[in-house]
């Protein structure tokens, strides 16, 4: 095993309830626009919640971005693109669960 010097960001939303099916979509676009604007975001994925278990917490979407590094995080946090995407974001938010991690590569 190994431990890389990578950073993975994982960011869980639960919208606030009401919010409409075209704002939480027109959210994500905004989110999936972040790479473009922000170099140090190395790679990006997303999804919605398909568990079958229903332990999702009423959290509904998932955001991994990897960093090469802790480095690369630190700039990501008070750029800003980033600044101006929480803005328009927290207001839709009931909560929001921010995890990051080095992985661990298992061969």
């Amino acid at each position: 095993m190994s431990t890389s010097t990578e950073l993975k960001h994982v960011v869980l939303f639960k919208f606030k309830e009401g919010t409409s099916d075209a704002l939480i979509a027109e959210l994500i676009e905004g989110y999936k626009a972040l790479p473009g604007k922000i170099e140090v975001m190395k790679h990006f994925e997303y999804g919605a919640d398909v568990s079958i278990e229903d332990l999702h917490q009423g959290y509904t979407h998932c955001f991994i971005t990897t960093f090469p590094d802790a480095a690369g995080r630190d700039a990501y946090i008070p750029h800003q693109g980033h600044k101006e995407y929480v803005e328009v974001l927290f207001p839709h938010l009931d909560k929001i669960l921010v995890f990051d991690f080095h992985p661990t590569v298992v061969k």
